[in-house]
């Protein structure tokens, strides 16, 4: 093995197994953290073997994993806030609107623009991998391109282009609600039958199989776009390709009420029923649960994957955090539709709904049975180890044999400074701002460092432009 082969990152503390220590030298080769090394054993490693990356006063920290994009609703972020004089409710569904209006606009150069923005956003503030959401998949006309996963791919080529891992989920969507014909705005969305649906996901698993950062998943929009038949044709797909299944459910009450009067039960009930719903599922959202449906989840263990500041924006209502970590169902999070990228925002959100919710403090504590004392010992493992089991990674961790997936924070940053070893993770978790994220690797290439992207300029150029652009109607 030669010295290029090996890259050894020193900082002056690092996360190991929920406690900060010094003097440690994370050891990285292929992409992987080949050994961790402590103390005089990270003393005594020889520079003449590795190249030795010194970030000196920083804390070295695994990644976040934002679990639920769509990158193309970045560009919504400060248009919805209003309240339209010609509407009687702003909610949800004429929120949804407006993101229809959006979608069928998009060109396929802008689609990769505005991902390359949000990626970058994203890496800038500590998340080393996204699960994508991805379901505009054909042109604004509703016909195909002449490649029909072309979008798929600049999405996955944005990401690469940034040095993100993705996990791309083409959305799998047929109708427009439980029993329906799409309508004409989800023209983009529609595949005609589950097997071509299929086929496209195998087309881009194929493309993808050596690429160190892009994999492939399913993800059936919602019990609202799929039928049953189509839901039972991918969860047989995703068991053979051994890949996690992501669907939208319980987000809104209207489509509670929609499954109820269709199959006499609420979703996750007859995801259950119908013998889909497994572990390696995460369900997105998960706003409005049945007791029934907290007594499936308990015993089936999918993650939910929430996304506080979005279920916040549209009014979705509250995640039920302290019920599903009562029964030890994982929590994860995502940024969904972007009007806020932060993942230690959506994190301090979980534990905050609830203390808005009880009236009280430090309410997720008591939700478990186990030694946890602190607040951020509940909600540090839903950014990194519930995000990894998302999206079937083995990030979220500063260990040997895991992805090189790391970040390190600014010792020195107003919002964490004067921070010991004992309150740091709690003031990053709950205090800190996104900003004091200084240097990013990802799959053990340097994506951020100084606090900077080497791209960062033009792309936020370009997104600057195509947004003057929109602005001026053309």
């Amino acid at each position: 093995m030669t010295r290029e082969d090996k890259t050894v990152y020193r900082a002056d503390w690092t996360l190991l197994d929920g406690q900060f220590e010094k003097n440690v030298a994370i050891v990285v080769c292929g992409g992987r953290i080949s050994e961790v090394l402590r103390r005089s054993e990270a003393e005594q490693i020889s520079t003449i073997d590795a190249r030795t990356v010194e970030l000196g006063d920083a804390a070295l920290l695994p990644g976040q994993i934002n679990v639920h994009s769509h990158a193309f609703q970045r560009a919504l972020r400060g248009k919805t806030e209003y309240g339209a004089p010609d509407s009687e409710r702003d909610d949800f569904w004429s929120w949804r609107t407006e993101m229809y209006r959006l979608a069928n606009r998009i060109t396929a150069d802008e689609m990769e623009g505005i991902a390359r923005l949000v990626f970058l956003e994203m890496i800038r503030c500590g998340i080393t991998h996204v699960g994508e959401f991805h379901y505009l998949h054909h042109r604004p006309d509703g016909s195909e391109y002449d490649d029909p996963t072309e979008l798929a791919l600049r999405i996955a080529g944005a990401a690469q282009q940034v040095g993100l891992r993705i996990t791309l989920m083409p959305v799998a969507y047929h109708t427009g609600d439980i029993g329906e014909p799409a309508h004409p705005e989800q023209r983009r969305f529609i595949h005609r039958d589950v097997e071509t649906y299929l086929e496209r996901v195998q087309r881009l698993a194929d493309h993808f199989e050596d690429s160190p950062l892009v994999e492939v998943a399913v993800a059936p929009h919602s019990i609202r776009a799929v039928p049953r038949n189509w839901m039972e044709a991918i969860a047989d797909r995703a068991r053979a390709m051994e890949v996690p299944v992501h669907i939208h459910v319980c987000e809104q009450p209207q489509e509670v009420q929609a499954s109820r009067n269709a199959y006499g039960v609420p979703p996750i009930e007859a995801l259950y029923e119908w013998g889909v719903l497994g572990e390696s599922w995460t369900l997105i959202h998960g706003t409005h649960l049945s007791q029934r449906e907290l007594d499936i989840l308990q015993q089936i263990r999918p993650t939910i994957g929430a996304c506080p500041s979005t279920e916040r924006n549209l009014g979705d209502g509250f995640l039920p955090a302290r019920a599903l970590m009562q029964r030890d169902i994982p929590i994860a999070v995502g940024s969904d539709s972007h009007t806020v990228v932060d993942p230690f925002a959506e994190l301090r959100l979980v534990e905050y709904h609830e203390r808005l919710r009880a009236g009280r403090r430090n309410v997720l504590v008591d939700a478990h049975d186990g030694p946890v004392q602190s607040t951020v010992d509940v909600l540090w493992p839903i950014g990194t180890k519930n995000g990894a089991r998302s999206l079937g990674s083995d990030g979220g961790v500063i260990a040997g044999g895991a992805a090189a997936d790391f970040v390190a924070v600014d010792l020195n940053h107003l919002s964490i400074a004067g921070a010991t070893e004992a309150t740091l993770l709690s003031d990053v978790v709950l205090s800190m701002s996104a900003d004091a994220v200084r240097d990013v690797v990802i799959a053990g290439e340097s994506v951020v460092a100084d606090g900077g992207h080497q791209n960062e300029d033009e792309i936020i150029r370009q997104y600057r432009e195509l947004m003057a652009r929109y602005a001026a109607g053309k």
